[in-house]
């Protein structure tokens, strides 16, 4: 028994050497390829970005000087570009709503941006989107008319709400609403295109609206002046302010 064992071992070296080389050959391999991915990191770190995609359907933004401010501030390095930074940059531009970007490799810089839509001028100095949040942006720079909403901090989507209310029950009549304010104390006063103030008071206001547009022909009809305002504050009946000096420019 004891002759036979040098024989055994002598017999198993050749397939563990063999084992052996291979691990160290492996080995040597994994080394040489991190060794490779390093330096064409290395290298890659001075692949600029040469391009900015900019997407998005504007109305309001100039897309050209937006994305020339994007080239200018941006356009570099690939790895070093922070694109949480470029979002933020976005976000803080006037008429930008919602920001998407992301790295395209090997050398571009992709910006999807969702414009703003304005739906109202809140308090005279700033807007309200289709969500009702304030937000800023210059009003010289509206395409179109907005109609006029003002009321304490805080109450612009309830002002909002409002105004689209009533603004859809005056449209059936041929009626217009271009502001509607609220004030300290909770009552609503509405202007219509043609002129006419509407105090509303703080409860059943669409009732109230309603009740104007039902008795609209017989107070416009009453007198020959135009009608200035309708206070619908009461219970029961109306008070009519009528406008000498409208009646004349008409």
């Amino acid at each position: 028994m004891n002759l036979r064992l040098p024989k055994l071992q002598f017999k198993q070296r050749p397939a563990f050497y063999a084992g052996v080389l291979f691990f160290i050959a492996a080995m040597l391999t994994l080394g040489w390829g991190a060794v490779k991915v390093s330096d064409w990191l290395q290298s890659q770190q001075s692949a600029p970005v040469r391009h900015v995609r900019l997407y998005g359907d504007f109305n309001h933004i100039n897309s050209g000087v937006l994305q020339q401010i994007l080239q200018q501030q941006y356009v570099g390095n690939f790895f070093s570009v922070n694109v949480d930074q470029v979002q933020q940059f976005l976000l803080q531009q006037p008429w930008v709503y919602q920001v998407a970007v992301r790295k395209q490799w090997p050398d571009a810089l992709v910006v999807v941006v969702t414009e703003q839509q304005p739906v109202a001028i809140w308090n005279q100095q700033q807007l309200l989107n289709e969500q009702g949040e304030v937000f800023q942006a210059p009003l010289q720079q509206l395409k179109t008319e907005l109609p006029m909403l003002t009321g304490p901090e805080g109450s612009q989507q309830d002002a909002l709400t409002m105004f689209r209310h009533m603004q859809g029950l005056l449209a059936l009549h041929k009626f217009n609403a271009v502001a509607l304010g609220l004030t300290e104390r909770f009552s609503w006063q509405l202007s219509l295109s043609n002129g006419v103030a509407l105090k509303l008071g703080r409860d059943d206001t669409l009732k109230r609206v309603q009740r104007f547009i039902e008795l609209y022909q017989v107070i416009s009809k009453h007198k020959t002046d135009a009608v200035a305002e309708v206070d619908l504050r009461y219970d029961t009946g109306i008070a009519v302010r009528y406008s000498t000096e409208q009646k004349r420019k008409a």
